[in-house]
């Protein structure tokens, strides 16, 4: 059953990635559905406490950032990093968003040096997604062979 959770995440931050790709939009469903999985997964075999609070801090430092000094985030964003807190909890979270922030600015690097062309928004939900699976995968392997 654990396994059919774990393809659940990536199937859906896939198609969350996907979407924000092509049309620069998340869907509103599919966060929900990541978000219940989350909280079900979490309920089972994790800390549901732990995820409760996964949604809300680091959401909440994007969100003060977007409101407070106009910082150029999609909402869709804000909602993707709260539904993966449920995956990884609150702490691995701040993970997600920092690894996810770096590789977007990597990204921006690349294409910059690359196409000499300013880069004016960059969808960010690949990002957020990439550095999530790896995190996720990374507390996996430690669950399953270093930690007791």
């Amino acid at each position: 059953m654990k396994i059919a959770f774990t393809a659940s995440f990536f199937l859906l931050l896939l198609l969350c990635s996907h979407i924000d790709l092509r049309c620069r939009i998340i869907p509103n469903q599919v966060i929900i559905l990541l978000l219940i999985l989350g909280l079900l997964n979490s309920w089972l075999y994790t800390d549901l406490v732990d995820s409760l609070i996964g949604i809300v801090v680091p959401s909440l430092l994007l969100l003060i950032a977007k409101s407070k000094w106009n910082f150029n985030i999609g909402a869709g964003d804000i909602k993707l990093l709260s539904a993966i807190g449920t995956w990884v909890g609150w702490y691995a979270n701040l993970y997600v968003l920092l690894a996810g922030s770096a590789l977007a600015l990597i990204y921006v690097g690349v294409v910059r040096g690359l196409r000499r062309e300013k880069v004016l928004s960059v969808p960010f939900a690949p990002f957020l997604s990439a550095a999530a699976l790896f995190i996720y995968v990374g507390e996996v392997i430690l669950q399953l062979y270093f930690l007791p």
